[in-house]
């Protein structure tokens, strides 16, 4: 599996389950007192999406909801839509520049925007890191 198709795969499973979540936006709910549980809800009055929280805990979760969970995958496949090829040299060494005819690249900005573009989704990729399909390979530079 290449780095762009675990991180498309992962993308799919963050929105699948932000879908399914209730929709937002979430609101922290009954916290007068941050000492004492809280819940999460959708609007006032609503069934709460998790409830007996502790406030800092209940926070992280609302400021976490659906809709910024979908606003983030969005973000995230702009970053990696280029889809490659990715320059995986060590291109900011002097005298790197690609000089191959077969490359996509034609300049080299075209080209130090594909490393930029590599090195994002490799940092994108962290976060996923204890998944099984996770290559380490892919941080090696």
């Amino acid at each position: 599996m290449e780095l762009v198709d675990f991180l498309r795969a992962r993308l799919d499973e963050d929105e699948a389950l932000a879908r399914e979540a209730p929709k937002g936006p979430w609101h922290i709910g009954n916290a007068v007192d941050p000492t004492q549980p809280c819940n999460v809800h959708t609007f006032p009055g609503a069934r709460p999406v998790a409830d007996g929280l502790n406030w800092l805990v209940a926070e992280h979760i609302a400021r976490h909801d659906p809709a910024r969970v979908l606003a983030e995958v969005d973000v995230k496949r702009q970053l990696i839509a280029r889809g490659g090829p990715f320059c995986t040299s060590d291109c900011d060494e002097p005298g790197n520049e690609p000089m191959d005819p077969d490359t996509n690249w034609t300049t080299p900005l075209e080209h130090h925007l594909d490393c930029a573009a590599y090195e994002a989704a490799k940092l994108m990729a962290l976060p996923y890191a204890d998944h099984p399909d996770f290559d380490p390979a892919w941080l090696e530079d």
